[in-house]
């Protein structure tokens, strides 16, 4: 049995259509059939209705696929993991990082991992800070870096515990505290767990301010950037910007209670687990002093 015919079975199960499977597998509409027949053939028996172009799972289709997709998923893992091998790694990990943590401290994360362990590579998925708990349950990712914990029983670190800033274009730092949370937007995202606690002083001092949400960090820094909002932000996720001069810092006294947390989630913790760990605590102290 061909691996390949395999791969083309599981597209085509997911498609349901054997033209477009052609297409996502950049192979002939004749070769996907031939590879659906070989396979049906291994296994003597049908695997799809047919209707036209459309096909569907049969009851046997639909018990092979689980089988299909297991092994699959273990051979690409082998083939993964043997390509590693021979290029100098003993063992890796898979990340998934939420996209502040990875458009901030992420690389320091790494750059002090790799220094203490050189042989372990690293593979990195972007997930939303929400996802990332149910990731590490179901084993998709080895290691989760999330602003947000999980109610899943996990292993559950919290890496940083830091200041959230006001956080202003250099030209408006001369303004005064109400000048600023009554005349410009305030931008925030829906997952920032902090944002509830400073909504709440907010709205008893400075009842008039103005929101505007945006779903990305990175978005709602450049709009600061260009003078078209403020933000209340982890001090970590602006430290370049802070220190290159294209954002400032506005002191605010009624909010130096409320922090962000970053936490760092696992289903166990190995030796190199505990390494990335200890990397991870080591970035957030550096980018916050």
């Amino acid at each position: 049995m061909e691996t390949e015919w395999l791969r083309t079975f599981l597209i085509a199960a997911k498609t349901e259509n054997f033209g477009e499977t052609a297409e996502k597998r950049f192979l002939t509409q004749s070769t996907v059939t031939k590879h659906i027949h070989h396979l049906e053939k291994e296994l003597k028996t049908s695997l799809f209705e047919r209707s036209g172009k459309k096909v569907r799972l049969n009851i046997a289709g639909a018990y092979f696929f689980d089988k299909a997709e297991k092994i699959i998923e273990a051979l690409d893992v082998a083939l993964k993991g043997t390509q590693a091998f021979l290029e100098g790694y003993t063992s890796q990990l898979t990340i998934g990082v939420a996209p502040q943590i990875a458009n901030s401290t992420l690389p320091k994360i790494m750059e002090h991992f790799k220094e203490h362990k050189p042989y372990i590579q690293l593979s990195i998925e972007i997930l939303k800070s929400n996802e990332i708990g149910e990731a590490v349950y179901r084993g998709l990712v080895d290691i989760g870096l999330s602003k947000l914990s999980s109610a899943r029983d996990l292993q559950i670190h919290m890496i940083a515990d830091e200041a959230i800033q006001l956080i202003v274009p250099p030209a408006k730092l001369h303004m005064s505290t109400p000048e600023l949370l009554t005349t410009d937007p305030i931008l925030t995202h829906e997952f920032a767990p902090y944002w509830e606690n400073i909504q709440h002083l907010l709205r008893s001092r400075f009842p008039s301010h103005q929101t505007m949400k945006l779903n990305q960090t990175e978005v709602i820094k450049n709009f600061v950037k260009q003078g078209l909002g403020i933000a209340f932000l982890p001090q970590s996720v602006v430290q370049k910007e802070v220190e290159d001069g294209t954002l400032a810092i506005h002191s605010l006294k009624e909010f130096q209670n409320i922090t962000s947390q970053t936490y760092l989630i696992s289903k166990y913790i190995s030796s190199d687990i505990q390494a990335f760990l200890e990397s991870s605590k080591s970035a957030y102290e550096g980018a916050n002093e």
